[in-house]
């Protein structure tokens, strides 16, 4: 009986000092995670903006692009047609007679059926630049890269998979093509001005034999029921994509293993992209210098993950001063289960910069004093940040453990997964 007399009150006791301690957490919480940096600016995603680099992209003439060598065949057309482009028939396939509109205007009108087999005669392998003099103006862009031979090696390959077969746009691009973005592709570049799934553009490297791209071609045209037509666009072989978005898109084999997904509208600028960052100083951006169809793809020395944000004032509503007008952030493991995280952004001028790197410490010191912050493990990340100017750039490095890279990626996956709920395919 003592015993319990004595349990009671001390039962009583915990339960109010829980209650009041959980309550003062709670208000402390939630006051701490609706508390926010007093901007001067707001984000925002254009809705008219295409796809493309900060400044204008122009582009000189291209010489014809080399040819893989044998016996050509009789069927392999070479009939010009207008915007540079070639009607390029193989055999096969019955032509395609869906009259389905494209939302992006883009149509395939006069194209010619593949053949059942990958047995293309004269396999065009892409030139740096686009077959004809051009300039595009500037544009915008969200670029993801990611190097996925890395990925499969690291420890943290299971938690990035899950992440990018999360993202609800694969099922829409992909699924019936038989391309598992994980395990068949050694890097991926997903790309797009406003976060519209009609303006993404994907671009990759696989690690298979060359005729694998157009076997998935094959594939998913099967799969909706359709027929394969290819076409040379810019001096590369095109066909239609028949994913199972409304959007109607085209496949651009850029070389024996690089391909992308675009609108065919964007083929053009993806092209013109290509040389404008093999013109870049690979160096001073952080890259390793590459040419062709492989420099849409570059990345850093071991990185594992890169965005890359062009055209960011398109972003901004208000003032742009503190802003960057492009930014890169990239990872790369350095050490089991931690990787570092390096952010580089672009400034008009250095006295810019120099005004802005105090400005983004202000920032980070304010949200690493919110308790979520620290909750979350991030407070004492935010207070080692340091903005580092140089000439007309500001340089920040900082270290994640493995922890805080899955808290972001099933943060992110939750939210794309919560996104696609609300809104639908």
């Amino acid at each position: 009986m003592r015993n319990g007399q004595y349990l009671d009150p001390l039962s009583t006791a915990f339960g109010i000092v829980a209650s009041t301690s959980l309550h003062i957490a709670l208000l402390a919480y939630i006051s701490s995670a609706t508390a926010h940096y007093d901007f001067d600016f707001d984000l925002t995603l254009p809705a008219e903006v295409e796809f493309g680099l900060t400044g204008e992209m122009a582009m000189a003439a291209a010489s014809e692009p080399p040819r893989a060598t044998g016996v050509p065949d009789p069927r392999w057309a070479r009939d010009a047609v207008e915007g540079g482009e070639t009607q390029t028939p193989d055999a096969g396939i019955p032509e395609d007679t869906d009259a389905t509109p494209d939302t992006g205007a883009d149509t395939d009108a006069g194209a010619v059926p593949d053949a059942d087999a990958d047995t293309a005669p004269d396999t065009i392998i892409a030139p740096p630049t686009v077959t004809g003099p051009s300039r595009i103006p500037p544009g915008a862009q969200l670029a993801l890269r990611v190097d996925l031979k890395r990925v499969r090696h690291s420890s943290l390959a299971p938690d990035v998979t899950r992440f990018l077969h999360g993202v609800p746009d694969w099922q829409l691009l992909l699924n019936g093509s038989g391309i598992d973005p994980v395990a068949d592709l050694d890097r991926l570049l997903i790309a797009t001005p406003n976060l519209d799934r009609s303006r993404l553009v994907l671009a990759g490297r696989h690690g298979h034999e060359e005729g694998f791209a157009r076997q998935s071609v094959i594939r998913l045209a099967r799969s909706r029921g359709k027929s394969v037509r290819w076409q040379r666009r810019y001096g590369v072989a095109t066909a239609p994509w028949h994913n199972r978005d409304k959007t109607l898109r085209t496949i651009a084999l850029l070389g024996p293993k690089h391909f992308s997904i675009t609108r065919k509208r964007d083929l053009e600028r993806v092209l013109a992209m290509v040389q404008a960052r093999e013109l870049r100083d690979a160096e001073k951006e952080g890259l390793v210098a590459a040419r062709g169809p492989e420099a849409l793809l570059s990345m850093g020395p071991e990185e594992v993950i890169s965005l890359e944000v062009e055209g960011v004032h398109q972003f901004i509503l208000g003032n742009i001063r503190h802003v960057p007008i492009r930014l890169r952030l990239a990872v790369r493991e350095s050490a089991p289960d931690v990787v570092k995280v390096s952010v580089l952004a672009t400034y008009p001028s250095n006295s810019l910069a120099q005004e802005a790197s105090v400005y983004w410490k202000k920032v980070a010191t304010f949200y690493s004093q919110q308790l979520i912050a620290s909750l979350a493990g991030f407070g004492k990340t935010l207070r080692r940040m340091d903005f580092k100017p140089v000439d007309e750039r500001i340089e920040v490095s900082f270290e994640l453990n493995a922890d805080q890279i899955r808290f972001i990626l099933s943060y992110a996956e939750g939210r794309l997964r919560g996104s696609q709920t609300k809104k639908g395919p």
